[in-house]
């Protein structure tokens, strides 16, 4: 087979998260770091005598994201838009809109409600790096990966 010419990169990710007012804010800017994590939530096994391999079952699915972001000092940047969240006395879900491999028409789209898991913000003496919070979202409904329209 020969190599492939359509593979992406995600430099430009469009990556976009309802702020507490329900506004989508792109917040790609303040990223370098998001893993979707597609997963098959219940593999169940049937085996019969006679049978040496199994029969795999599936039923549910499941999806979360894990996310760095730099711990910035912006209203509208993710670090300040994820306090913000953690920090409501009733959070809730919020909407998270992914673009691969940019935000244009005909790219794949990832969208859905998420719930705010965690946020770890790890500080170091004496580095000049900026700090980097990491956390998790974790999927209330259903995902819809699809092509973008708009």
């Amino acid at each position: 087979m020969a190599q492939t010419s359509t593979a992406i990169t995600a430099c430009d990710a469009g990556i976009w998260l309802d702020s507490a007012a329900g506004t989508l804010t792109d917040i790609g800017g303040s990223s370098n770091t998001l893993t979707i994590n597609l997963d098959k939530e219940t593999l169940g096994a049937l085996r019969t005598y006679g049978s040496r391999w199994p029969t795999r079952y599936e039923c549910g699915k499941d999806c979360s994201i894990d996310f760095r972001v730099v711990y910035s000092t912006s209203a509208t940047e993710a670090f300040q838009l994820l306090k913000n969240w953690y920090n409501e006395a009733d959070p809730g879900a919020r909407s998270v809109k992914i673009y691969l491999p940019k935000y244009n028409v005909g790219n794949d789209y990832y969208s859905a409600e998420f719930r705010l898991q965690n946020l770890v913000i790890p500080t170091e003496a004496g580095s000049a790096s900026p700090v980097m919070v990491s956390g998790k979202l974790l999927i209330t409904g259903e995902l819809t990966i699809s092509t973008a329209t708009t």
